[in-house]
């Protein structure tokens, strides 16, 4: 009978520690839904002010040149796609200081005459000012 018993204690006890990384991923899984659900409110709360698109527009003097025909359209709420990571250049810092200061967590970018505030770990977009068709 002992042996039946720790037969059954080993079974069980087996059981609950295979269950155990489950729970944890399920537990680690909804704190990283959290927080980027935390980080898609921060977002939406940010927005480029009318003043930005200028000074903006300064620092990018090549933007007439983009071919606005044969790019992918960037919106807010939208999340950054395809071979951005090669294209997307950061924001000078000296322009960054004019700025609003972005929500935590978030950069500003440039790609293909849009300035973007993005999450660089979700690719969420915070807000886009489309310099290359205020060019035109």
């Amino acid at each position: 009978m002992k042996n039946t018993e720790s037969f059954l204690l080993t079974a069980i006890g087996v059981m609950v520690l295979s269950c155990a990384p489950a729970v944890f991923a399920q537990d680690h899984h909804d704190e990283g839904q959290d927080r980027g659900a935390q980080s898609g409110d921060r977002a939406r709360d940010y927005h480029f002010r009318d003043e930005d698109a200028p000074k903006l527009r300064q620092h990018y003097k090549n933007v007439e040149r983009v071919d606005v025909s044969h790019r992918t359209a960037l919106v807010a709420g939208a999340h950054l796609t395809g071979d951005w990571h090669r294209r997307l250049r950061p924001v000078p810092v000296a322009v960054v200081r004019e700025l609003p200061p972005p929500p935590p967590g978030y950069v500003f970018g440039y790609l293909d005459g849009y300035c973007v505030v993005y999450d660089p770990t979700t690719l969420l977009i915070a807000d886009v000012i489309d310099l290359a068709n205020l060019a035109r």
